[in-house]
């Protein structure tokens, strides 16, 4: 026969027991959920790029921040979260005609093997691509240049899903010439 001192004993500890367990549920779906406050841009340094592309391939975190750069012929994009860069673009030129699968793997993280689409117009993996850019007529940006213009975007960290970089390096590409990248001088 149990005495009533064991009852309360044993009402505590099945109320520790449910608390811990109580405990271990809210941690558990707390830590299955991605937190991921910032807002997705919407551009890439002037690129307009829906955020439904580009957050696929964002790593979660607390703030985002991008910069931009030219240098040696080449226009570059970094978007960093938290101060860590985790996606880049380029705009570069290379000579005309140079195959799609050969600048991205001058990519860092890309190589010839990667996947090319049937039109040839990109190359992509999981940690990048390329793409050549349509612009209207080339020629009357830099008449000391005969080349054509591609793009490039690097992912940082973990390799993402391949059909979202694909995805990203179409839109960038589709966008790049409506934000002036072919008039600029790189």
């Amino acid at each position: 026969m149990k005495s009533r001192e064991n009852r309360p004993r044993a009402a505590c500890r099945r109320l520790t027991v449910g608390m811990g367990a109580l405990s271990f549920v809210l941690l558990v779906s707390a830590c299955s959920e991605p937190a991921q406050p910032y807002e997705t841009p919407k551009a890439l340094c002037g690129v307009d790029v829906s955020a439904d592309v580009l957050d696929p391939l964002l790593p979660d975190g607390e703030k985002v921040s991008e910069r931009a750069q030219t240098a040696s012929g080449v226009k570059r994009c970094y978007v960093s979260v938290d101060d860590k860069v985790a996606l880049s673009t380029s705009v570069e030129w290379y000579e005309a005609g140079t195959p799609v699968a050969e600048i991205a793997s001058k990519t860092i993280g890309a190589d010839p093997s990667d996947k090319v689409t049937a039109d040839k117009r990109y190359s992509y993996s999981g940690k990048g691509g390329a793409g050549l850019m349509r612009c209207e007529d080339s020629s009357t940006i830099d008449k000391d240049v005969d080349g054509d213009l591609y793009t490039t975007v690097r992912v940082g960290g973990d390799p993402a899903d391949a059909s979202a970089v694909l995805k990203m390096i179409e839109a960038y590409t589709s966008a790049a010439p409506a934000a002036g990248e072919c008039e600029v001088d790189l």
